[in-house]
């Protein structure tokens, strides 16, 4: 089983609520997944599981990420439904990724 990430997306973010351009790559692409996953997870009703269509990040492995929130106020949890490959986002509400307020 791989590790858990423990992400505040806050710390990704410049104070216009932008990825930081300045960010190694690396860094730069983990901070482009965790905002497509915050994108999705809000697209819906929350509370909710959603079966995305996003592959896995960890090299090697073709699954695909689940992607769960609770409520408003937790954080996103995301899995990978073949090597478990997986983390939580915190701080991801009212950043520009948030799609409550336009689907509701």
């Amino acid at each position: 089983m791989s590790g858990t990430y423990v992400t505040d997306i806050a710390h990704y973010l410049d104070d216009e609520g932008e990825i930081v351009a300045t960010m190694p790559a690396p860094t730069r692409k983990l901070a482009s997944f965790l905002v497509l996953l915050i994108d999705i997870a809000t697209e819906q009703q929350l509370p909710g599981v959603i079966e995305s269509t996003i592959r896995c990040r960890k090299r090697g492995c073709k699954g695909l990420v689940h992607i769960v929130v609770q409520s408003p106020s937790d954080a996103i949890q995301w899995q990978c439904n073949s090597c478990e490959h997986n983390g939580l986002i915190s701080h991801w509400q009212a950043t520009k990724w948030d799609n409550r307020a336009r689907t509701q």
